[in-house]
């Protein structure tokens, strides 16, 4: 059965991947769903990008990508995807002439707060 961490994990270990992994989430579940009411907040990226007319497919990307993180089943395929997509976020940033801080930021947290909850999935572990 799947679950959203492994067995043998401490809870200090757990409790802080959970909180990176659910702050991460959140942003890009708010982001998607700001795209789809046409947000002047989420749109001027997109209208930066010249993509304002991909804007509800950009944000169920985003809606999808987190569903599939969130469900236990596809978790790790979502992981990927959610990491992927903050590539692309970062590289967005770069070609708006920007610091990628928070597509960096939302990166790490997605990819620490998952490995502190499932370690097998850095090849790491024995």
């Amino acid at each position: 059965m799947s679950t959203f961490h492994e067995r043998g994990i401490g809870k200090a270990q757990k409790s802080i991947g959970y909180l990176l992994s659910v702050l991460a989430s959140i942003g890009v579940l708010v982001s998607g769903l700001l795209k789809f009411t046409q947000n002047t907040w989420a749109m001027e990226p997109l209208e930066k990008l010249e993509l304002s007319e991909h804007a509800i497919v950009v944000g169920v990307v985003e809606v999808l990508c987190v569903l599939l993180y969130w469900i236990p089943k596809t978790s790790n395929i979502g992981f990927f995807l959610l990491c992927s997509y903050t590539g692309g976020i970062i590289v967005g940033e770069l070609l708006m002439d920007e610091v990628p801080v928070p597509g960096m930021i939302i990166g790490v947290m997605v990819y620490l707060g998952t490995l502190l909850r499932k370690p097998s999935l850095s090849g790491l572990s024995a």
